[in-house]
């Protein structure tokens, strides 16, 4: 009597495990500081995929071979990235909206970086729930949708951003790269995601922040100049 129970609750838990397969792909989000950028403020936290024309999207091969493309309008609130067999698209607003990639090349995809800043873009993450930089409002980090099984991912946002003046919040940033583990993004696949993006007020007004030494530097070699002139002006 026992032993007819617990097969039942095992071939009741058998059909629920095939019903509902659970998602075998990883996902592992980071950061890197690298360079900060500065801009004079954001248009506000709302941004569609045909906001984003000139945003550059490189994609990196199996192959050791690589292709980049501009991010342009395809269509009312949508936006893509394509080359020859692939894609990167968006519809909608990007707090929500899907980002979809697709592979048709014949080649694997080891991985693909979007330079936002290139289509005066930039990055929103979800910054532990909190706001975040002003006019940016609450973002959303990297979150995969769907995606082929056995694939380990790996996202990273790199170079901050800040307005003008101010030290960075932490959750702008201009660059995107997602890596593809265990055998990379295999050809006729597709991955689907959502990351927020906020546009500049200023086209073009992104600008590398010196780092404190650097600036150190410069201030010395200005006041070794000036020291050295009025040396000069005495002789």
């Amino acid at each position: 009597m026992k032993k007819s129970v617990v097969r039942s609750i095992i071939s009741v838990f058998g059909v629920l495990l095939m019903t509902f397969p659970a998602f075998a792909y990883t996902v592992s989000v980071n950061q890197n500081n690298g360079t900060t950028y500065s801009t004079t403020s954001l248009t506000g936290y709302s941004t569609n995929g045909t906001m984003m024309d000139g945003m550059k999207v490189k994609v990196y091969f199996s192959d050791q071979t690589s292709a980049e493309a501009l991010w342009a309008d395809t269509g009312s609130g949508s936006g893509a990235a394509s080359g020859t067999n692939w894609s990167l698209s968006e519809s909608g607003d990007t707090y929500g909206g899907l980002w979809s990639f697709v592979n048709g090349t014949g080649l694997g995809i080891t991985a693909f970086t979007i330079d936002a800043g290139a289509g005066n873009t930039v990055f929103d993450r979800t910054n532990g729930g909190n706001w975040g930089t002003d006019g940016s409002a609450q973002g959303w980090d990297f979150s995969v949708q769907s995606a082929p099984t056995d694939l380990a991912i790996t996202a990273t946002y790199s170079d901050l951003v800040a307005l003008t003046g101010y030290a960075p919040v932490g959750d702008l940033f201009r660059f995107l790269t997602v890596e593809f583990a265990n055998g990379g993004f295999a050809s006729d696949s597709q991955m689907t995601y959502i990351t927020d993006t906020d546009n500049l007020l200023l086209s073009g007004d992104l600008t590398s922040v010196p780092e404190p030494g650097t600036i150190l530097l410069l201030g010395g070699g200005l006041l070794g100049l000036a020291f050295y002139g009025r040396k000069r002006s005495k002789m």
